[in-house]
Parts: C-alpha cells; sequence; structure tokens
C-alpha cells in the first residue's frame, strides 16, 4: 500500500476528518446555489414579474431570448447578462465558471473528497462565491431595486447608504463560510440572543 493510499485511509477512517469534509462539501454545495439563485433567479424573477397564466409563456419566451441564449448553460447566460449591463466583468465570469466546475466535482465525485489525499473542497473559494454575491446582489439592489420601487422616488440616498445595502444571501453566507472554517462563535452568539428573545416573548 502507497503511501497515498494509508493517508486516504485515514483521511476516511478519523471521524474528526470525515465529519469536517463532509460539512465543508455540503456548505460548498449551499454557498454555491445561494451564489446561482443571485444570479439566474434575479434576472428570471424580474422578466416575468406580474405575470399571469395567459401571457406567462409568451414573455417568458422574450427571457429566454434576452438570457437564455447566451450560454448553453442558464447559470453561465444569466452571468453574460449581467455582464453586459456592467454588473459584472468578464474575470466574474471566469471565476464563476471555476466555482460551478469545483460545485460539479464535489456533488458527484463526494466521496473522493471524503477518502482521498489528492482532493480537498478549496476554502479560498468560498471568499470568491461571497465575493460574487456580494457584487451581484449590491448592484441589483442599486440598479433594479431600488429604481423600482416607487417608495425611494422621493428619496436621496448617499453613497454610504448604497454600499451599506444587503441582501439576505449577504447576511447568511459569511456564517456559513465561518461554519465551514471551523468558526462557531458568531452563530452561538446570534442563536443565544435569538433563544434569550424568545425566551422573553414568553415570559
Amino acid at each position: 500500500m502507497t503511501n497515498d493510499a494509508k493517508d486516504s485511509w485515514l483521511k476516511f477512517l478519523d471521524p474528526e476528518s470525515l465529519k469536517r469534509n463532509l460539512i465543508r462539501g455540503s456548505l460548498y454545495l449551499t454557498c454555491y446555489e445561494m451564489l446561482k439563485e443571485s444570479v439566474v433567479e434575479q434576472p428570471r424573477a424580474f422578466i416575468c414579474m406580474g405575470l399571469t397564466d395567459d401571457t406567462k409563456d409568451d414573455v417568458c419566451a422574450e427571457y429566454k431570448a434576452d438570457v437564455l441564449t447566451l450560454a448553453k448553460d442558464p447559470v453561465i447566460a444569466s452571468a453574460l447578462w449581467f455582464r453586459e449591463r456592467g454588473a459584472i466583468s468578464d474575470d466574474d465570469v471566469s471565476m464563476l465558471r471555476k466555482l460551478r466546475d469545483h460545485r460539479n466535482q464535489i456533488a458527484h465525485e463526494l466521496l473522493r473528497f471524503l477518502a482521498t489525499v489528492e482532493a480537498e473542497v478549496k476554502m479560498e473559494f468560498f471568499d470568491e462565491i461571497y465575493y460574487l454575491v456580494q457584487k451581484i446582489d449590491k448592484w441589483w439592489i442599486q440598479e433594479i431595486e431600488i429604481p423600482a420601487n416607487s417608495e425611494c422616488d422621493n428619496r436621496h440616498f448617499t453613497e454610504e447608504e448604497l454600499d451599506g445595502v444587503k441582501s439576505t444571501r449577504m447576511f447568511f453566507m459569511p456564517l456559513l463560510i465561518q461554519l465551514a472554517n471551523g468558526k462557531e462563535d458568531n452563530i452561538r452568539a446570534l442563536y443565544e440572543e435569538m433563544r434569550k428573545a424568545r425566551e422573553r416573548m414568553w415570559e
């Protein structure tokens, strides 16, 4: 048995290593799905917003023409739609392709990540996922949601306010990334705060 084979068995049979790699793999898949939701669902929901059953197919045909024709993969097609509007760059699209490929490796070859030394979840990719989610969601809020909201018509937002906007994804994802890195303090603190607030409600 080679040293790599021995190390692979040790990696798999060590309960802490197995648990850690299962958590990292599942959290990577979760964070990627959140990125996919940011990239794909926002333009689709926006273009098809407010449609009735009678008109939805026709207008969604417009969505297919505007977005899905840009690439075979809906994720990349949607990313190119964002790029055309200046939300992200060519480098960002390339980054997304890389993150997608790693997601597919984990999803389809999970055992290799659990039981071989040559396959590891790339922890630096978590930060890149968050970078794209932050960039896309901020652009979406600033350029789509705020202008489309009539309650914001007479309100002037400072650059600081616009830069500080956060989506729900931008709040939750850093907590998941911290958990993937074995840092649970912030999540435990939020849990305790929520638990105490719930107890106070029922006093």
